[in-house]
């Protein structure tokens, strides 16, 4: 049977021939990345957040308001890894 199915690589909507096993198999596969995603969410975020941490913010570590800045950065990461 013809199915409407996500090449979840290009985002492109093909049309494709599958079995009944085959169709199950990509039913589990969307069902499996929809549930990811609170996961692929945090993981975002943590990135997000180490990447605001430059060079110039390291720099800046030594003056407390800047020191405090980095922790405060370091408690919002730890605070998104406890999600997973």
């Amino acid at each position: 049977m013809d199915k409407a199915v996500v090449d979840f690589s290009t985002g492109e909507l093909t049309s494709v021939s599958m079995s009944e096993d085959e169709e199950k198999a990509y039913t589990d596969k969307v069902e499996a990345w929809v549930a990811d995603a609170p996961k692929r969410a945090t993981m975002s975020k943590i990135r997000e957040l180490e990447g605001s941490v430059t060079p110039r913010r390291i720099r800046e570590m030594t003056t407390d308001a800047g020191k405090k800045w980095v922790e405060d950065v370091e408690k919002l990461i730890a605070t998104e890894r406890s999600k997973l």
